[in-house]
């Protein structure tokens, strides 16, 4: 039976990261890398902030170093059917997803904070709600900033509101009427998992 490490060496992160561990100390240096040294001067990382310092990079991370596969993402869209079908569809081909969802863009933001999803799939069209400074302000939160955010929309690809989104750094865009086939492949893509 495998043990599961706690902590990695300065070479662990270079072959992690594909980098010289000379690299990696210029990292430590620089006050990138949050590490302990030993007793004998050596320096180490603990996994989880290894992890998270992948995380808010956009690096992949190695499998051996995931809890698991689980990603959570939060579905947040007006249409019930669309709720339900985009639900079964992604339960059936990406089943270590955990879904969340919500049929209202002030009820997904409170879900998103206690959820904390990997991804968000947000309708562009949600009602008394500026949804282009939601992507803004998740962009800009240091806690929401490494989520993807796929935007549903058939919204023309020249409208105000589909610039306004593109400008703050969507992840993908999923036009309506919404292929359930196509959402599952960006939210695989972009989650790095495989469709089932």
């Amino acid at each position: 039976m495998a043990v599961r490490r706690k902590s990695l060496s300065t070479g662990d992160i270079a072959r992690y990261c594909q980098v010289t561990p000379a690299t990696v100390v210029n990292w430590i240096k620089a006050g990138k890398l949050d590490v302990y040294t030993t007793p004998g001067g050596q320096y180490r990382m603990d996994v989880g902030e290894f992890v998270k310092f992948l995380e808010e990079n956009r690096l992949p991370i190695p499998e051996e170093l995931q809890p698991s596969n689980e990603r959570r993402v939060l579905l947040i869209d007006n249409d019930p059917e669309v709720l339900e079908r985009a639900t079964q569809s992604i339960a059936q081909v990406l089943p270590s997803v955990i879904l969340e969802e919500s049929d209202n863009g002030f009820d997904g933001l409170i879900k998103m904070g206690a959820f904390k999803p990997h991804a968000t799939v947000l309708d562009l069209s949600l009602p008394n709600i500026d949804v282009a400074e939601i992507c803004r302000r998740l962009r800009a939160n240091q806690d929401t900033r490494n989520m993807f955010v796929v935007a549903i929309g058939g919204e023309d690809a020249d409208s105000d509101l589909v610039r306004r989104v593109r400008r703050v750094g969507v992840d993908a865009f999923v036009n309506r009427p919404l292929s359930y086939d196509e959402l599952n492949r960006t939210l695989a893509r972009l989650l790095k998992l495989s469709l089932g």
